[in-house]
């Protein structure tokens, strides 16, 4: 008995030294039963929509949504029309009319309260669209494709048709939307994107390839980079998190944001050394076990470095802070959702929800984070407040308390939703 236990005991001690797979940044009682992509990242709906039981049917069995694709797919041009690019991009839209028709068939199917709560239940425990908390299930559900259709409609307008996104300098296309040879790539995108069909496609399918395929075109697929979040760089501090004894520190992470530097051979910017600096000091002070640094490719435009990832490095390097101390947000491109990301990463790897971390920076930046006027700018870019702010101990610091609610999904924002 003991030889026959031995091969077994030697093949369990194999399966528990394989790696097991970081989890990703998910809110708190809710693990994605799909891929952690570009795709389900920025358009998360249609992920829920494909996975939810009987959904996926429900909306391929629909006979107005299956002549709606139909429909659809017939407007689509050849390989030339004029002018150009619109009349290539506009047909992937979705009009007014067909948001509606969408609208009005997802309440239908919402009134078979089973097949709502599928699809309602995993979408709130998500925290993906907690905007719309508040709503009943078929409202809830309705309110989320909206957003959903505005998102891809926000995607072609802007990697399409060339109209300027919020922040142009460093958001936009790539292409000069008047070039011919722009007239030519899209218009192949769009043939080899209506001829690859799948089985299976529902009525959303072919527009949301579309988007993807335009987004990754443009080279602006930030939004899938760095997943799953709380493995690669973060793993060893995701691992720290657990043995930490927070009540001996006063805050449960220092939070470092980005300059964002136009100069092309400076990887954080002048301002970025000065913010790194006084978190290295409050860090040895033994203010909080953890630094978390925010930011992403930013500035200048289309740069190869990433803020959170140059900070780690010299944060390490030049601060001798230790690795497992340090975790990376390496996708926001703004101070709303430096905050924003702040607030989930700390809230998905499991810090402590009820206590306050510590936004460091120089006192101008403290200045601005604490004012009126950046949680005007949240509510106005993301519909939300990440958290809530207060006075810290020192001019370079104010307390963050993270809120479930930064979890939603502004998919208007596609390079960092």
């Amino acid at each position: 008995m003991r030889k026959a236990a031995r091969p077994l005991l030697t093949f369990l001690l194999g399966v528990a030294a394989i790696p097991v797979a970081a989890p990703a940044q998910d809110s708190a009682g809710y693990a994605a039963p799909f891929p952690d992509t570009l795709e389900t990242r920025v358009f998360p709906l249609f992920a829920m929509m494909r996975t939810a039981n009987g959904w996926a049917e429900a909306l391929r069995r629909d006979p107005v949504l299956r002549k709606l694709a139909a429909e659809r797919a017939a407007r689509l041009p050849g390989d030339a029309c004029t002018p150009t690019p619109h009349c290539l991009a506009d047909p992937w839209l979705w009009t007014k009319a067909d948001v509606t028709i969408v609208d009005a068939r997802l309440r239908l199917l919402s009134k078979d309260r089973r097949l709502a709560a599928a699809l309602a239940e995993p979408m709130r425990r998500s925290g993906r669209f907690a905007r719309h908390a508040a709503l009943d299930d078929p409202a809830f559900i309705a309110a989320a494709w909206t957003d959903a259709a505005a998102a891809i409609n926000r995607v072609i307008a802007v990697y399409a048709r060339g109209e300027a996104p919020l922040y142009s300098k460093i958001d936009a296309m790539i292409f000069d939307p008047l070039s011919p040879d722009f007239a030519t790539v899209l218009g192949s995108h769009g043939i080899a994107t209506a001829t690859l069909k799948r089985e299976g496609d529902l009525v959303f399918d072919p527009a949301l390839r579309y988007a993807v395929g335009l987004m990754q075109m443009n080279e602006r697929t930030d939004a899938g980079s760095y997943r799953p979040l709380l493995g690669g760089d973060n793993e060893a501090a995701v691992r720290a998190l657990g043995t930490t004894p927070w009540q001996k520190f006063p805050y449960t992470a220092l939070l470092v944001f980005g300059h964002g530097p136009e100069d092309a051979q400076s990887r954080t910017g002048v301002m970025g050394h000065v913010r790194m600096r006084i978190a290295a000091e409050l860090f040895a002070q033994g203010l909080a076990p953890f630094i978390i640094v925010s930011g992403g490719n930013v500035h200048p435009n289309r740069t190869p470095f990433n803020e959170a990832v140059e900070m780690r490095r010299l944060l390490i390097e030049q601060h001798h802070i230790p690795a497992d101390r340090i975790l990376i947000e390496p996708h926001a491109r703004h101070t709303t959702t430096n905050l924003r990301n702040c607030a989930r990463l700390l809230l998905a790897a499991g810090v402590p929800a009820d206590r306050a971390a510590l936004i460091v920076s120089d006192d101008k930046t403290i200045r601005y984070i604490g004012a009126p006027d950046l949680a005007a700018r949240n509510l106005r870019e993301m519909g939300i407040q990440p958290g809530t702010i207060g006075p810290g101990p020192n001019p370079f610091s104010l307390s963050f308390i993270p809120s479930p609610v930064a979890f939603h999904v502004e998919a208007a924002d596609p390079l960092d939703p």
